[in-house]
């Protein structure tokens, strides 16, 4: 109980009653904390600009029995290049939507959170690339303990040149150890997951733009997994890529 600060960025607002916000705040410790933002739909309210989505941002909220309230907020970064950007908003509010779905209140993931904001500053100054987007994508599961070797099968072990995505074994397997699903994957395409696993995200811009289609489906895949099929904010795509 009583006073708590944290920097953090924020991932989800909830509406209650006529002018408040159930706020969720992903931490730089890579915890998620929620707390009330009373008044805070209100026009005029002081806290209305720092609880937006992908605002960082340093906040201090009271605890008690019930939900905390907060305090005091100030912004120490909005992210306005992202903001000004369609296609940029869009890949920024699915990168909070995987921290809301995927981080726990004290999980302590301080890899995600350095993940995420280096995105985000990626994206303030550069174009929205959809390589680097699913390459963001599948770092943070990387981050999360999801991180996969697409040379090898994730089974056996035995050297891959193409074969199954089957994300409960762990990655890609091999034919003799397919599961009893999976997305069929050729040598290009184990390539490119190598690449966007371990590429940084400068250096995949001047990949082949036509890898951007199977990247997007192969990680999608795995998200949609990931999240039990509860992730919806990359459905973006489909007005600025025409998936």
């Amino acid at each position: 109980m009583g006073l708590e600060k944290v920097s953090g960025l924020i991932v989800y607002g909830f509406p209650l009653g006529e002018a408040d916000q159930l706020i969720s705040c992903f931490t730089s410790g890579g915890n998620q904390v929620k707390f009330v933002a009373k008044g805070s739909r209100k026009v005029k309210s002081k806290l209305a600009a720092a609880v937006q989505l992908f605002i960082f941002g340093e906040y201090v909220y009271y605890s008690s029995r019930g939900l905390p309230f907060l305090r005091q907020a100030d912004i120490l970064k909005s992210f306005a290049g992202v903001r000004r950007s369609l296609p940029k908003s869009g890949a920024a509010f699915a990168a909070v939507e995987l921290c809301r779905l995927l981080i726990a209140e004290e999980a302590r993931e301080t890899e995600a959170f350095n993940l995420v904001m280096a995105y985000l500053l990626f994206l303030e100054d550069r174009d929205y690339d959809s390589l680097v987007f699913d390459s963001f994508r599948l770092k943070f599961a990387a981050s999360l303990g999801y991180g996969m070797d697409f040379s090898r099968c994730a089974n056996c072990g035995a050297p891959l040149k193409s074969g199954w995505l089957y994300w409960p074994a762990g990655g890609a397997v091999c034919p003799r150890c397919r599961g009893p699903a999976g997305i069929e994957v050729g040598p290009r395409g184990l390539s490119l997951l190598q690449e966007m696993g371990q590429r940084d995200f400068a250096g995949l811009q001047g990949l082949d733009p036509g890898l951007a289609r199977p990247g997007a489906a192969f990680v999608d895949s795995l998200i949609n997994w990931l999240t039990q099929g509860k992730t919806k904010a990359q459905a973006f795509r489909s007005v600025f890529e025409g998936r």
